[in-house]
């Protein structure tokens, strides 16, 4: 990984790839987080009455005492994500980019909880709906995919 002249890490495909089994722990437990916090809030809101939408419901959710505590441990999980130079862009669907310098841009190598490995690439402001698949030869002339 090279620092760029900010400190952002900058990623190749193989490296990025080899600290997936570094992060993958972290990276569940924050799915799993959010799958809790997401439950905390639905059978809070069928508890009460309230609609999930309703801004009445933070009160009842903050009484509970349980959502802060939830909320600080997906801080902690991100932050544990983030130390690595990854950048956690979906926390509730484990959706992580590594930046990566292509044809002079910085894009992002995606990953999604789950996958096996690294398969896809974005430009940053396309994000997860416009990955494309990485290529492991060199592209023809004007293919945009990251190889």
């Amino acid at each position: 990984m090279a620092p760029t002249g900010r400190g952002q890490k900058m990623f190749t495909i193989d490296e990025a790839r080899a600290l997936l089994p570094v992060i993958t722990p972290e990276v569940e437990s924050l799915v799993r987080t959010y799958q809790e916090i997401r439950s905390e809030i639905e059978a809070t809101a069928g508890s009460t009455g309230l609609a999930i939408d309703s801004p009445d419901l933070a009160g009842h959710l903050e009484a509970r005492g349980v959502v802060s505590r939830l909320f600080q441990q997906a801080r902690d999980s991100i932050a544990k994500v983030h130390v690595h130079g990854c950048v956690v862009n979906g926390p509730e669907a484990g959706l992580i980019d590594f930046p990566c310098l292509y044809n002079n841009e910085i894009v992002f190598l995606c990953w999604k909880y789950g996958e096996a490995t690294i398969e896809h690439w974005h430009r940053i402001p396309d994000g997860f709906a416009g990955r494309k698949p990485l290529l492991e030869a060199d592209p023809p002339p004007g293919d945009d995919r990251v190889h």
